[in-house]
Formats: structure tokens, sequence, C-alpha cells
């Protein structure tokens, strides 16, 4: 009797593992305050920020990272649709977003969960985002991880890769026309470089000089696509050259080069107009949970880039100046699940959207059409269409 073949399996066809730029930041012009055992050893001074500041900054990434962990484990359990990983990139945003001043504008793109924190949103107010209900900010309407709230000067990006770019140049240019001192901040991946929106911001803003920060964060692949195929720059920084933009490359897993850099781009962005960050860093786990990374990169490459994981790093840095301790990590471990499990408990018991209201918003009043549309819709769920 013939045995039976098994169904063919699609396996991918991994690249070889490339290692961190990172291992080579003074060579490739990447600024460091932190070398990898998480000690001042950079080209760039430490800032020597106030241990109230540290403590934020940390206590941030942690959440963020706990955050992270809770919302993949929720969506594979089928309790939340989809999520956006951002395990390996708490020290770029949460770096970035705490040298703004509360006052600026910040553009977010998909992973960027402690900008809202450290704007105060509440840890309930972002799980019903991700849940999806009608209590949060945005009404429930848009994927979990596109997260904003117009009360905290944060717009939330869209699907569409980097189409919200030139829109954060001309708020910023606007703002510049007024003559105040609001100053802007837009992040993007390395696959929005590639976008005609990301060229036209950045011609835009050398003409122009508005005082905004385009943010890269280089995780290394755009989904699936690896840097080397992404564009043939040795970097994406020197984009900006260019466009008569300022830019520079930082270590993105290293917040405290991270926070000054940013820091200094936003004091000269009333003279010298725009900068361009790139933020070398990495996406350690999947690109959403709709992603399988196994299919085009090898697990010794997220290994060699697990050496560099900023948390560890920063933690290392806090035991060396006295100001953190064992003790303190597991307090603020066990601080951090019992809030998320009540902010998990009380968005998820919180009631959807309606579905009419997908028509809401769309116009300050709504056309006869949004009304046909509407009532169309509800005829179809009344009668089980």
């Amino acid at each position: 009797m013939p045995t039976e073949t098994p169904p063919a399996q699609f396996l991918g066809d991994p690249r070889p593992a490339v290692p961190p730029p990172l291992d080579r930041a003074r060579e490739l012009g990447i600024h460091q305050v932190l070398d990898i055992e998480g000690r001042p050893r950079g080209d760039l001074p430490d800032p020597d920020l106030p241990p109230a500041t540290l403590h934020r900054m940390y206590r941030t990434m942690v959440l963020v990272r706990a955050i992270d962990e809770r919302g993949w484990r929720l969506q594979r359990s089928g309790r939340m649709e989809f999520w956006i990983p951002s395990r390996g990139q708490e020290a770029a945003h949460v770096g970035s977003a705490m040298a703004m001043d509360a006052d600026d504008w910040i553009f977010l793109a998909d992973r960027e969960p402690g900008a809202m924190l450290l704007r105060g949103a509440s840890l309930q107010s972002l799980f019903a985002q991700f849940f999806g209900r009608a209590g949060e900010p945005l009404k429930g309407r848009r994927l979990p991880l596109l997260l904003g709230d117009r009360a905290l000067n944060i717009v939330p990006c869209m699907t569409q890769v980097g189409a919200y770019i030139p829109h954060a140049a001309g708020a910023a240019w606007a703002a510049k026309l007024r003559g105040d001192g609001t100053r802007f901040i837009v992040y993007f991946g390395d696959g929005a470089t590639s976008r005609g929106e990301f060229h036209s911001a950045m011609n835009f803003a050398g003409i122009h000089r508005p005082p905004i920060i385009f943010f890269c964060q280089n995780n290394g692949w755009a989904v699936s696509t690896p840097t080397d195929r992404q564009t043939a720059s040795a970097s994406f920084a020197e984009k900006g050259e260019a466009y008569a933009v300022d830019n520079l490359r930082v270590d993105g897993n290293d917040p405290l080069a991270v926070y000054a850099v940013t820091r200094q781009a936003r004091e000269r962005a009333g003279e010298r107009g725009a900068s361009l960050i790139e933020a070398v860093t990495y996406r350690l786990g999947f690109h959403t949970s709709s992603d399988n990374p196994d299919l085009y990169r090898l697990p010794a490459e997220v290994a060699a880039w697990e050496r560099w994981d900023p948390i560890p790093r920063l933690r290392r840095y806090l035991e060396d100046k006295g100001l953190w301790s064992p003790a303190d990590e597991e307090e603020l471990v066990a601080q951090c699940q019992a809030e998320i499990e009540g902010a998990v408990a009380a968005a998820e018991a919180m009631p959807p959207p309606e579905p009419g209201g997908q028509f809401d918003d769309v116009l300050a009043a709504p056309t006869w059409r949004l009304e046909e549309q509407r009532a169309r819709l509800l005829a179809d769920l009344d009668g089980g269409g």
C-alpha cells in the first residue's frame, strides 16, 4: 500500500544573519551615551538627568514592555483582534518623547505607546483603544496601537505607511507662521522612507524650515524587507542631505542618547528648522500578530540584538548610580502587572461602538449620502445581512 505524501510546507528563505550595526557604532557614526553594558562610555556626554526623570524613563519602558506582552497574549487568546509589538523599541520612542515639551505635538506611527503614557493617558484608556471600545478617545474606530488623543496633542497615524508625514510638516509650518514656540515630532519606520510622502515632506521642510523632528525608527525590517533592499544609501539619515535638513544617527536602544539628540534638535528648531534623526534599533518580535518573522530572518540575528536590549542597559546604568535595586525591580514588575490587569478588566467590560456610529464625525454635519449609507447598514444588520 503506497504511503501518503505529507503536504508541502513553506518554510521561507531567511537571509543570513546580519550583525547589529551598534557593534560598530563609532565607525558607522551612530551616536551613543551608553555602551552595551549600560555604562556611559559613548561619544556623547551623559545628559545627567535628574533621578526622578531617570526613574520615569525606566518605569515607562518597563511598563511598555509589560503592556506589549499582555497585549500579545490577549490577541493570541482571541480576546483582541490585532496587535503590533514594540518589544526592543522602547528606548527610541520613550527617550525622544520625553525630550519634547508638554505642549509640543506628536504624530505617532504604530510602536509608540510610551508617548501616550508620558503625556498622561491612563492604562484603562489605552486598553479601551486596544479592545476597540466606544469610550476611548478615538471611539473604538481604529486598529489597536494606532493610538492618539487630541487632548494630549497626539495625532494618530494611519494604516498607509508614512502618509501622514507631510501633514506633520504642514502643522509645524503653521506654528512657525503663527510665531509660537510649539515644536513637532513625527515618527515613522524605515519603510516609510521609500514612500513619496516622506520625500515631499523633507523637500518642504528644507525650503520652509518648519520646527519639526522627523524621527525614523530604523528597526532593520520593513515587514520582511531588510535595510539593504530598502535603500542603497549608507544610512537613512543621510537622505536629509539632499534636502538641506540637519540629520544624524543615534543608538535607538540607548534612551539617554535618544533623549540628548532629540532635545538638541528641539532646541535648535527655531533657528535651524527641521531635523532628521535615524534611531538604529531592532524589532525583537513580530511585525504584527499577522506576521511570522521566522520566514525571513534567523534566530541568530535576533539573539545578537538581544544583547543590546534597551531595558537591561538602562537598568545597569541606574544600578551603577545607586538609583535602582533588585527590590525596586521586583516592586515595579508587580505594580505593572497589577495595573495592567485592572485596566484590562475595566476596558474589556466597556461596550463596543454602535455600528451606525462609524458615519458620525466624518463631516461637521452628516450629508444625505452618509445618512443613506447608515440606514442601509442598519437595515442589513436588522435583517441578518
